[in-house]
């Protein structure tokens, strides 16, 4: 009795858990008295069934049919129908009928369990009525809200895809509705101004803002500082920085990168130095980017000292210098001829688990090839590929003029095959730097061939390039090829340059005999041209035609304004 008793409260907390106890539904009382009225419907059709067919057997019987078994198999097969099909639609109808009236009544709706959960398991399972999953939504989007978000985000798009006049026609659609206006909508639209250049329009935008109700930012006028130092006019990047301040926008480490960055461009340092220091004293902490701004600038002009010193200030602050600013470092060493400190700064930076990139690399070895060391500019090309560093077109212009200046022909020509070998695309740069090895070891066939392979890939031959290959014939005193390539050259639209004026007038100097006819039409043809004679224009001109006469040639040119 009592196990009956504890099976039977264990059930009603199941139902009760669950909201499923058919015996409160209306649908059970509904189906107490359909279910017997069905059941006998059965029953009556069964016994109906089962005379016709004893009927049948017996006619059959009465004529030897011997068919029994059939009839037996059929009475019991329908005995079984008409009990399924009874049952099969009591279960469904009251299940449907149940779910129905429990949905409509806001009860939990009996969902299928998976897996076989025990009535344990759905005990833990809260559930929820509609009007509870109701009051949990987020609250609508009213449609006013709706619309400025899809404006705001319009406007972005328009500003991503450069449509100036959309991100502004948006901005004015807004604006004239008088619905709520918000600073990130009209930094985008002063950025798409900037960004075109269009510098009056952009001002115009920021003098909107706060008539419109809206507040400018540091945003706001770090993107007008920003067109500005890109735009090489620091000045003006200048006065907005102060405007910022004259407003009371405090500036941050962006701003004043941004103007320490177009003092830098312009080459002014001392103007970039100050605005670090202001920086430094109202209490903005300097960002890397400054400080390699500031180190780039002094790489440019190769002093060395300046790029180290801004290095070691910046680590003293605790920044942590980047690769870029290690090879701002080494191509400052590299521009002062300090091959040593190049490589002790390269080694710094593998050191400090500082990847280098492929810039990085092509500073030491250009730092090498320009002193001559081709054995150490080799060392390191070997050492950016055992990182994983692949070469490319300016790695190998490296190593070719390293050769080049070694004047090791084979060596620029090994080094151009791997480059070709490796898929890497060269410019008119490496083959030029290889034709300049092949000129300066008088090799006239190998640096013809360079020069038709480089034709052959489709790059376009530069002046450079036919000054190089004009030396070696000039040197031999075969002008005829060197007219020639002067004639090829106009050809392609490529005027003649002092350079290459020097290369002929050499050609007819070293010629036996000596063309001086020649050498004074083409001096008098480049200066008509606007080419300007040098000191080795001069002194080749005076071993082609004499010194008296090159002073007579030289005054002629002079009275023609040449």
């Amino acid at each position: 009795m009592s196990m009956k008793m504890s099976a039977s409260s264990e059930g009603s907390k199941v139902e009760a858990a669950t909201g499923l106890r058919q015996a409160s539904s209306p649908t059970s009382g509904a189906m107490k008295w359909q279910s017997p009225a069905i059941f006998a419907g059965a029953a009556s059709l069964v016994f109906a069934a089962d005379c016709m067919l004893q009927e049948m057997e017996s006619v059959d019987s009465a004529h030897d049919g011997g068919h029994s078994g059939f009839f037996l198999l059929l009475e019991v097969s329908f005995v079984v129908v008409c009990l399924i099909l009874p049952a099969m639609y009591i279960h469904t109808y009251t299940g449907s009928r149940a779910r129905k009236e429990e949905f409509s009544k806001g009860l939990p709706v009996e969902q299928p369990v998976s897996g076989g959960v025990r009535g344990e398991e759905v005990q833990k399972q809260p559930q929820l009525r509609p009007e509870q999953v109701r009051l949990q939504s987020p609250p609508p989007v009213e449609q006013g809200q709706r619309r400025d978000l899809r404006w705001g985000a319009q406007i972005v798009m328009a500003v991503r895809t450069g449509d100036q006049a959309r991100a502004e026609k948006l901005l004015e659609r807004m604006i004239a509705s008088g619905t709520e206006l918000d600073v990130a909508s009209f930094n985008s639209v002063i950025h798409a101004c900037a960004k075109l250049g269009d510098m009056r329009r952009a001002q115009q935008w920021l003098e909107r803002m706060r008539p419109s109700g809206v507040e400018p930012n540091t945003v706001s006028y770090n993107i007008l500082m920003d067109a500005c130092a890109k735009a090489d006019d620091a000045a003006a990047s200048e006065f907005w920085l102060r405007e910022a301040v004259a407003s009371g926008i405090p500036p941050n480490e962006v701003s004043y990168a941004t103007v320490i960055h177009a003092r830098c461009k312009r080459g002014d340092l001392k103007g970039a130095e100050k605005w670090l220091r202001e920086m430094i004293d109202m209490g903005v902490e300097p960002n890397i980017v400054s400080y390699n701004s500031l180190i780039y600038a002094y790489g440019r002009r190769g002093d060395m000292e300046g790029a180290e010193g801004w290095m070691a200030e910046l680590m003293a602050r605790g920044l942590v210098a980047r690769v870029t600013t290690y090879t701002a470092v080494i191509d400052a060493c590299g521009k002062a001829g300090d091959v040593s400190r190049a490589e002790m700064w390269m080694e710094r930076m593998m050191c400090a688990n500082i990847v280098p990139n492929v810039i990085s690399f092509s500073a030491v070895m250009d730092a090498c090839a320009k002193s001559g060391a081709l054995e150490k500019a080799r060392y390191w090309h070997k050492v950016m590929l055992e990182h994983g560093v692949p070469s490319n077109a300016h790695t190998f212009s490296v190593l070719i003029n390293a050769c080049a200046k070694a004047g090791d022909v084979a060596a620029a020509c090994q080094h151009l095959a791997e480059m070709e070998e490796a898929g890497v695309e060269g410019d008119v740069v490496v083959y030029t730097g290889v034709i300049d090895a092949c000129a300066k070891c008088a090799d006239t066939d190998k640096a013809k061939s360079v020069f038709e392979r480089m034709q052959a890939r489709g790059i376009q031959p530069n002046v450079v390039t036919y000054v190089s290959l004009a030396r070696p014939f000039a040197h031999v005193g075969n002008w005829q090829e060197v007219e020639r390539l002067a004639q090829e050259m106009e050809s392609q639209g490529l005027r003649i340059n002092e350079y290459f004026l020097y290369a002929l007038l050499v050609a007819y100097a070293v010629a036996r005999p000596r063309q001086a006819g020649r050498a004074e039409m083409a001096y008098r043809h480049a200066r008509s041209a606007g080419v300007q004679a040098n000191k080795h224009v001069t002194s080749a001109l005076s071993r082609a035609v004499g010194r008296s006469r090159s002073h007579e040639l030289a005054a002629e040119c002079e009275e023609l304004g040449w």
